[in-house]
């Protein structure tokens, strides 16, 4: 019996419905290996380049300066800890005068990460590093002194990068570096002066974690407790999208291959009943046959699991090729916990999928020998029960939410639905239509196996649906947002502008061809009450809703350019304020709230008259609150804007700061630049999945052909001795096949559309559009697909009639 099972083994790995299931189960474990290996690989690098980005294992930051009694503590404990410092203020050189960003450090920063001074060097007190832009536009090189308050620094080079600095253009300006030691003898801050402070800690995970649970109760309003996956960028959206991308290809392309696994199984079984009928007659125990199954099994579980390991570990490094320079940091090697899941996964799925084959097979009565007709009858329930849990338990696992998981469950059974009623609609349609012989003869073998032809358009149509999703969910991620994001988008900000320079800074771009978004005032304010009741602070979240820090408020009569309204009415009646949708739903803030702020110790009060939708990746101007004009029009504002300069224009940024010394340029072209280019990149290595599900469709296809072969060449057997001729019988099939695939495109088509319209606004946070292409191109794919596929299957390849005959003789 071991001889018999290992020569079944040999035999179906290289034909036969095995041989399908060997390449979906490969296809299966290539998937979540590859996908795996490359999420284990970039978190275990990106923990190391998050240290790097903010330049310490956790920060400290606030408007105010933390209680020295707490950075004691941490001392004690063992910790490192960087003091850091960030003000604006005017900088004095060659009778010219230039605002700058000036941040001070001590020694010890940083702890990760490479500041990259031009010459290398260190920050020394005494000293100022400049940036590029200081340097050009206070026209001062090194060794020259700059004034800065009420003391004489001199300028020991260019401030090249600091490794934590970030995208803020209401914070920002040209960047300059002074040691923390020389801070109070600048005289600048006094009681009440606008700071921003950050504090490193460096140490192990678990001294960090205990000083974290010390410190957070103790924390005050403006002050945030970060580690290195805080971060929250337009590239750190985009790239955690592409990541939830990927977890979507590998369900699919594991969805696709448990399919394919489970029609060639299914197959498998029902046509080893006569054997194991057969072998019964000849004395063969349940717990034999148990044993000969398993250990088929077995060895095909192992041959394909170690294939689709190589093929995984070699899709993984494609993928990490196509990335490019996206991953500029070293990537460890991976771990074994990757092979550790996709071994797993082949283990439940080969398990989970051949519980009723196996239990078909072996329930078949002996007298199956005598009676073709007598086999084991087990409910299809059974098999569409597991099929459905495991889907629903897969969904879950990959992509953390048991949303998604119902929603992609509800999504099958729709399409089955759809499915049913659309090749019911279509053969009664077929019926009513007449039409010739070979149209005929199709229609009616169609109808007399409806369940079968059911079967057969929905592994079809899952195939189409899986695939087409994947492919429209890529589209909106990468190539519609890169779509959206046009060659003019605003690559600068204008900040820090006073009132009474707005229109002759309107007026110089005008004058120069440019144009520019509205100007929106500026106020810095701070939520304190919600409905008369004190705002607790969100010190943990960098997006916790303002709460803990203070806001840039703004105030109009108009709706600002992408901005949605979702719920109210836009209005610019007194007393009124407009909330943006994420705030509103972390608040859970409702139309006629009202919201108190702090403006400098001032107290203001508004209503809540509308709900804003924002696009936060326009790159352009966006708020979180927008007040009518009359809450804040008595308080001083500063105002921003921003506008599209040409690479030919660039002297005219100069231009604008000399002439208005005290408003700052903030150019985000690199940070546009980065954004396109990890897009392209991220778009490159989708590729890779993609062709993976592509493959995992086609076997699909594959298998729902091969496994009707046998019963599709009895039944031309039988037509051929009646005496249909060749052509009729080919003609036949493929009016068969072209049905089939008409329908399945259809209904995958229609599943696509209601899928994607509730998947790209709530798991992606994209816009939904139609996609009047696919309605065109799946029916039509499908059908190609499947005459290409039959063809590949061999019933109308070659002379049919001797294959007929040949076939005849077998079955005689």
């Amino acid at each position: 019996m071991q001889s018999l099972s290992w020569r079944l083994i040999w035999r179906e790995a290289g034909r036969g419905p095995l041989r399908l299931f060997v390449l979906a189960l490969a296809l299966c474990v290539a998937s979540i290996l590859s996908v795996s290996l490359v999420a284990d690989r970039l978190n275990s690098a990106l923990k190391v380049s998050g240290r790097d980005y903010i330049a310490a294992d956790r920060i400290l930051t606030g408007s105010r300066a933390a209680r020295e009694d707490w950075l004691r503590e941490a001392e004690g404990r063992g910790l490192g800890v960087s003091r850091t410092q960030s003000f604006q203020s005017v900088l004095f050189a060659n009778d010219e005068l230039q605002l700058a960003s000036v941040r001070a450090v001590d020694d010890a920063f940083p702890f990760y990460g490479e500041l990259q001074l031009s010459p290398a060097g260190r920050v020394r007190p005494g000293t100022i590093w400049l940036s590029a832009r200081l340097l050009a536009l206070l026209q001062l090189q090194p060794g020259d002194k700059v004034e800065l308050g009420n003391i004489e620094l001199e300028v020991a080079g260019e401030l090249v990068k600091e490794p934590d600095e970030g995208f803020s253009p209401f914070l920002l300006a040209p960047r300059a570096l002074i040691h923390l030691d020389d801070v109070a003898a600048t005289g600048i801050f006094m009681e009440g002066s606008r700071a921003r402070y950050r504090y490193l800690f460096r140490g192990d995970e678990a001294g960090l974690q205990a000083y974290a649970d010390w410190l957070r109760p103790q924390l005050q309003q403006g002050q945030r407790w970060r580690g290195p996956d805080d971060a929250d960028t337009p590239v750190a959206r985009s790239i955690g999208r592409a990541e939830q991308f990927f977890r979507l290809a590998s369900l699919t392309g594991v969805l696709l291959g448990i399919l394919a696994m489970a029609i060639a199984l299914g197959y498998f079984s029902r046509r080893e009943q006569d054997r194991i009928a057969l072998l019964k007659t000849l004395g063969a125990g349940r717990r034999q046959l148990l044993a000969w199954l398993g250990r088929l099994l077995a060895g095909l579980l192992l041959l394909g699991a170690g294939l689709g390991a190589l093929t995984g570990y070699g899709l993984h490094k494609l993928i990490l090729l196509s990335l490019g320079e996206v991953l500029d940091i070293p990537l460890p090697p991976p771990s074994i916990m990757p092979f550790a899941v996709a071994a797993g996964l082949a283990l439940l799925t080969t398990l989970m999928l051949s519980v009723v084959p196996l239990l078909r097979l072996l329930r078949v009565p002996p007298l199956r020998v005598l009676r073709n007709e007598a086999e084991a009858r087990i409910s299809p329930w059974w098999s569409a029960g597991i099929l459905l849990a495991g889907t629903f338990g897969l969904s879950w696992l990959f992509a953390g939410s048991p949303g998604l998981a119902v929603g992609l469950l509800l999504g099958l059974v729709a399409l089955g639905g759809l499915l049913g009623g659309l090749c019911w609609l279509l053969l009664a349609l077929a019926r009513r239509s007449g039409g010739g012989i070979a149209f005929r003869l199709a229609v009616s073998r169609l109808q007399r196996a409806r369940l079968a032809t059911l079967v057969q358009f929905g592994g079809v149509a899952l195939a189409l649906f899986l695939g087409t999703l994947l492919w429209v969910v890529r589209g909106e991620l990468v190539d519609g947002f890169l779509a959206r994001l046009p060659p003019d988008t605003p690559n600068r900000f204008l900040i820090n502008i006073a009132t009474e320079e707005r229109e002759p800074i309107r007026a110089r771009l005008y004058q120069a061809g440019l144009d520019t978004s509205l100007f929106y005032p500026i106020v810095r304010g701070r939520l304190t009450e919600i409905n008369g009741v004190p705002a607790a602070p969100d010190v943990d979240s960098e997006r916790g809703g303002g709460l803990g820090r203070e806001l840039n408020l703004t105030f109009g009569e108009q709706l600002p350019e992408g901005n949605r309204l979702l719920r109210g009415q836009w209005s610019a009646a007194p007393g009124g304020v407009s909330v943006e949708s994420g705030l509103a739903e972390r608040l859970a803030l409702s139309i006629g709230d009202r919201l108190t702020l702090d403006l400098a110790g001032q107290q203001v009060s508004a209503e809540v008259r509308n709900i804003r939708q924002v696009d936060w990746d326009s790159m352009k101007p966006n708020f979180y609150l927008i007040f009518s004009p009359d809450v804040l029009a008595d308080y001083p504002a500063t105002w921003l804007a921003s506008f599209y300069l040409p690479p030919e224009q660039r002297a005219l940024e100069v231009e604008l700061i000399r002439a208005f010394p005290t408003i700052t340029v903030f150019d985000v072209e690199a940070l546009l630049d980065q954004l396109r280019q990890v897009l392209a990149q991220v778009s490159q290595a989708l590729l890779v999945i993609m062709a993976l599900v592509t493959g995992a469709s086609l076997l699909v296809l594959l298998a729902q052909v091969e496994t009707t072969l046998e019963s599709r060449r009895r039944e031309l057997v039988l037509l051929r001795t009646l005496g249909a001729g060749e052509r009729l019988i080919t003609a036949s099939l493929r009016w068969e096949w072209l049905a089939a695939g008409l329908a399945a495109g259809l209904a995958a088509a229609l599943a696509v559309e209601l899928c994607v319209a509730v998947l790209l606004p709530w798991w992606l946070d994209l816009p939904w559009q139609p996609h009047p292409r696919i309605w065109f191109g799946l029916p039509l794919l499908g059908a190609v697909l499947l005459l290409l596929t039959g063809r590949a299957g061999g019933i109308v390849r070659g002379p049919l009639g001797e294959r007929l005959r040949q076939l005849a003789q077998g079955l005689g």
